[in-house]
């Protein structure tokens, strides 16, 4: 699954103008009232008289060349600031990812706790939980990708990263909808949160900037946890639909009419090439 999110900064470019620029709006807007409203003081920084006031003396020298000048660094700006964003993002990824050892360090008490949390729901339901499922990286959202991982090596003795882009070119019209539905909430949470970080170096200059930066991590968060989990699930999903179509292709006979472990190792080896090639010596003719 860590494989198949290397792909996220892709996906990003490929939204650049619904991730990226539209939310360059308001980030615009914040900047124009926060430059207005900083000289009157941090007493003063949700005054709407002194915030008109300054906002028809920014539209009478907007006309002029220094406010066409100003208009023009603004949007460059902007535009800076949503490249950096987009980089940002792919940070908040790996954090999210929580595979760092220091991160580990760092949240093993939250560790823990998930960890009893799944074993008493595990307990309660009246089955065992493999130590495989069981959480060990720092954040949710890096539990419940590996957990794909580890259920989908569990079931059929397949690598995700192997077998993913094979079934990737057997989907039907309805997967790429889902999955690519799944993938975008939790790419757009990734740059939600990015987004936050210019919103909290502006609160240096107008203080209400920050609960906007803060409800933006917020938000963020829970979006992406909503975004992975319905990721991982549809990528489950047609793992179960379309590998037996894959073993089909590779040439794997299903003897059980399924995907065993047994037989998912033979996909696992076949898609693996390099590392089950023929010695030399192997398909040489005997010798006389």
């Amino acid at each position: 699954m860590d494989g198949i999110l290397s792909d996220l900064g892709k996906r990003i470019a490929d939204r650049w103008f619904a991730f990226l620029i539209l939310p360059g709006v308001p980030f615009a807007a914040t900047v124009i009232v926060a430059w207005a409203m900083t000289p009157s003081g941090a007493a003063h920084a949700l005054d709407l008289d002194i915030l008109v006031r300054r906002l028809d003396t920014l539209g009478a020298t907007a006309q002029t060349i220094k406010g066409i000048v100003s208009g023009c660094l603004l949007i460059a700006g902007v535009a800076v600031v949503a490249v950096l964003v987009r980089e940002l993002s792919l940070i908040v990824n790996r954090l999210w990812l929580g595979r760092a050892a220091i991160l580990c360090r760092l949240m093993r008490p939250g560790i823990r706790r998930r960890r009893r949390l799944a074993l008493d729901t595990a307990r309660r339901g009246g089955y065992a939980l493999p130590e495989r499922y069981l959480p060990h990286r720092a954040t949710w959202i890096g539990d419940r990708f590996a957990l794909v991982d580890e259920r989908v090596a569990a079931q059929y003795g397949v690598s995700l990263a192997r077998v993913w882009p094979r079934l990737w070119q057997l989907r039907d019209d309805r997967t790429p909808k889902v999955v690519s539905a799944a993938w975008d909430e939790y790419a757009a949470a990734t740059v939600r949160v990015a987004w936050a970080l210019p919103y909290l170096v502006i609160s240096i200059f107008w203080w209400p900037a920050a609960p906007l930066g803060l409800a933006l991590v917020l938000l963020g968060w829970s979006q992406g946890r909503r975004g992975a989990d319905d990721f991982c699930v549809s990528c489950e999903a047609a793992i179960d639909v379309q590998l037996r179509r894959l073993a089909h292709i590779v040439g794997v006979p299903l003897p059980h009419k399924r995907v065993t472990t047994a037989e998912g190792r033979q996909i696992d080896g076949i898609l693996a090439k390099g590392a089950y090639l023929p010695r030399p010596d192997e398909g040489a003719p005997p010798a006389s």
